[in-house]
């Protein structure tokens, strides 16, 4: 297993799973460069990992929730599911993309008491994404709305109330340990 595929399994960095590696923390051989990770022993050093920590409840987020509103000057409602998509580059990089993110953040939304003001912030929120990518990219480290060296990135940039950056962030964070389970 290579260390991509391992730090999704362990839900930890692929740098982590390198400094497990070198550390002899998990098996591991290292070809051509690159970490070739005993599968096995991973699993020991997960669970063990699992016994040190308490675990805290796991949730699982809807991905076939939906959100209905109507636009203004619409007569129509507008229903949203969120859309995963996954492709992998030619660099051999895999890209999930979460678009239509409305329905995981609906209790936000509906929090807003002026309907008006609601529509106006699905509006703002309708083109934000959710990027979750395998792979470290040391372009995106500076980048506020990245984590983990861009392997966890948004389109959003904020101007909804009640939803950070970091709200996203933490989504996508949670998004990315469900997809990889």
């Amino acid at each position: 297993m290579n260390t991509t595929a391992a730090a999704l399994q362990a839900n930890v960095t692929a740098d982590t799973i390198r400094t497990w590696c070198r550390r002899g923390a998990v098996a591991a051989l290292k070809q051509a460069g690159r970490w070739i990770i005993d599968t096995a022993s991973l699993a020991h050093r997960i669970a063990i990992g699992q016994r040190r920590t308490r675990k805290a409840a796991t949730v699982s987020i809807d991905l076939t929730a939906t959100y209905t509103f109507t636009h203004a000057g619409d007569t129509a409602p507008t229903t949203v599911t969120p859309t995963v998509k996954t492709r992998t580059r030619p660099t051999g990089e895999t890209i999930t993309t979460i678009s239509n993110l409305a329905p995981l953040f609906a209790d936000r939304f509906d929090a807003i008491p002026d309907n008006g003001d609601r529509v106006a912030a699905l509006t703002v929120f309708r083109s934000a994404h959710i990027v979750i990518s395998d792979q470290h990219d040391a372009d995106w480290d500076d980048d506020p709305q990245t984590r983990d060296g861009g392997q966890l990135r948004t389109t959003y940039r904020g101007g909804v109330p009640r939803i950070t950056v970091a709200d996203v962030l933490d989504l996508a964070a949670q998004l990315r340990a469900q997809l990889a389970a």
